[in-house]
């Protein structure tokens, strides 16, 4: 199974609130939808049979997701994949931090052409009003430390099979929500307005401020549980170690809260150097 090195942070949205539910709706029925375990591998198969060099325009893509099916009392929950899109943001995003000469070698004018019109038009009706224009966000190597405040240590779920082992937070938007802005306001009294974490816990708030009042948030570790032992995985609590940090400087204790980031420092520190080795 392909898994790559990498964390995810979704949001999965009732049907309801995309324009265009009833898809959305007969598609969580059919069975269609991947398996987060699985979809890294398909998106990557996608991406190679379409994407050829030279490229002429960003290729479009069938609508998959991931799908929370809630039985038949409940709107299934959607994480679409918003493959074009994506792509596209990400051929501007490159092209916006590199030189100009680098960025013309990687893509041809048509190309960046075409990622700036399906940016402005928000490519279609998966997507809704920004900041939401993707719902899942991707992290090579680590787990971003702001991420895990988006969760709270009773949210785990944990399988170990043979040959099998997924890591994962599930929570509602609301209780995500109310856990970064506790986090954010604590930070931010302790380190003050401009401090690099606070900054971060904003933009992540507001990435989530986007989406629907009755959606789900999830924390998956993804292909990072293949790095990890099983006893490993067993005793990973860097949400339990955020959430004493944050109590910590709640309770007016910075030294036992930076004693408890800096363990999260160490915990993650290997893996962030192997994404540099890579």
């Amino acid at each position: 199974m392909y898994a790559p090195n990498a964390s995810y942070l979704r949001v999965y949205e009732p049907a309801a609130a995309f324009a265009d539910a009833d898809y959305w709706r007969a598609y969580a029925a059919s069975g269609r939808a991947a398996d987060p375990l699985e979809g890294p591998r398909l998106r990557r198969e996608a991406l190679y049979e379409r994407i050829g060099w030279p490229w002429r325009g960003v290729p479009s893509f069938g609508r998959e997701a991931y799908v929370i099916d809630r039985g038949r009392e409940a709107d299934p929950l959607i994480c679409p994949w918003n493959l074009r899109y994506r792509i596209a943001a990400s051929a501007l995003e490159v092209r916006r931090l590199t030189p100009e000469t680098v960025a013309e070698a990687l893509f041809p004018p048509e190309f960046l052409a075409s990622a700036e019109e399906i940016v402005a038009l928000d490519d279609g009706a998966d997507r809704r009003d920004p900041p939401a224009d993707s719902h899942e966000h991707v992290a090579s190597w680590s787990v971003p430390l702001r991420w895990f405040a988006c969760v709270r240590p009773e949210d785990r779920e944990l399988v170990i099979q043979p040959g099998h082992a997924q890591l994962r937070y599930r929570t509602p938007i609301t209780k995500s929500r109310t856990g970064l802005a506790v986090a954010r306001n604590l930070v931010r009294a302790e380190f003050g307005e401009g401090a690099d974490l606070v900054e971060a816990l904003a933009d992540t708030g507001k990435w989530l401020d986007g989406f629907h009042r009755d959606s789900v948030v999830e924390l998956d570790y993804g292909g990072l549980v293949a790095r990890l032992g099983v006893e490993e995985l067993r005793d990973e609590d860097s949400v339990d170690l955020t959430w004493q940090a944050l109590d910590h400087l709640g309770a007016s204790e910075p030294e036992d809260a930076q004693e408890c980031y800096a363990r999260l420092i160490d915990r993650w520190r290997d893996r962030r150097l192997a994404e540099r080795l890579n």
